[in-house]
């Protein structure tokens, strides 16, 4: 496993090569026409081809900006912003919804001492069709050898733990990657499940933002806005409890699966 400084923004980049290609095809034709342009004297086409110029730019250094941000230690890391929500001691006993990055699992395994983390990939290419997962998958060496993490295999409708068997389950940008509506909730429930009354979700999706609008262009739109996972939570069964918004970029919120009375109560209250 590459450790570096930039390990993470290098395994984005090549889990999106398509995208990033692209990118720096087009600044290549961009320049070229410019050149062109400049020794034939067809001035007209040079502002109208510079002006395309910096914006293939921008998005090549926003993309890497956003990996950076979201992979590297130095970044927002919505995975540890979400462990210390949490309040998770260095001896807990949690679960990680994975797609396979292991990167995020194993930054967090070295803040636990004594706890232990418990990996499950649901990663399914019929649900999460995004091809960079593929590739991203592709990168990534065996597990590690660390008394610190358990790896197991799973899916949205089963996660491999019995009933309110365990206190906090982190969910970082993995919801979202499911395209349907009714895969997330599945998710979310199946989630529910196996918490203990007062146990906790940690849940961190991109959403609409002009942040990430300009980012991701006009895609941006096509995120789903905090709301919408505040209520997609409180439809499963959660109570939200806290919320951070990291600069537009990710958003982390920490929910709490009620006790059976709490839940009772709630019921009474809302058909009051």
């Amino acid at each position: 496993m590459n450790n570096g400084r930039f390990s993470g923004t290098r395994t984005y980049i090549f889990a999106n090569w398509p995208r990033f290609v692209l990118l720096y095809l087009g600044i290549v034709v961009a320049l070229i026409v410019i050149g062109v342009s400049a020794m034939r004297g067809w001035l007209s086409f040079i502002p109208m081809t510079t002006a395309v110029l910096l914006i293939l730019i921008y998005f090549i250094a926003t993309g890497i900006w956003e990996a950076r941000q979201r992979y590297d230690f130095d970044g927002i890391t919505p995975h540890h912003v979400l462990f210390d929500m949490g309040q998770l001691p260095a001896t807990e006993r949690f679960a990680y919804v994975d797609l396979g990055l292991q990167t995020p699992a194993i930054g967090l395994s070295r803040r636990l001492t004594t706890g232990r983390i418990i990996v499950i990939d649901i990663y399914n290419p019929q649900w999460t069709v995004s091809p960079w997962l593929v590739r991203w998958r592709a990168q990534q060496p065996p597990p590690p050898n660390d008394p610190r993490l358990s790896w197991r295999e799973g899916n949205l409708g089963l996660l491999p733990l019995p009933d309110e068997s365990i206190n906090t389950i982190m969910l970082c940008h993995v919801a979202g990657e499911f395209w349907q509506e009714g895969d997330r909730m599945t998710l979310l429930q199946e989630a529910f499940r196996i918490l203990k009354p007062r146990g906790q979700l940690l849940l961190a999706e991109s959403v609409r933002s002009q942040t990430n609008w300009l980012i991701r262009g006009v895609t941006g739109f096509s995120l789903p806005t905090a709301d919408y996972w505040h209520k997609r939570l409180e439809q499963a069964g959660y109570r939200v409890r806290s919320h951070k918004n990291l600069g537009g970029l990710s958003y982390c919120i920490r929910a709490q699966k009620p006790t059976p009375a709490e839940a009772q109560q709630l019921s009474f209250t809302l058909e009051f």
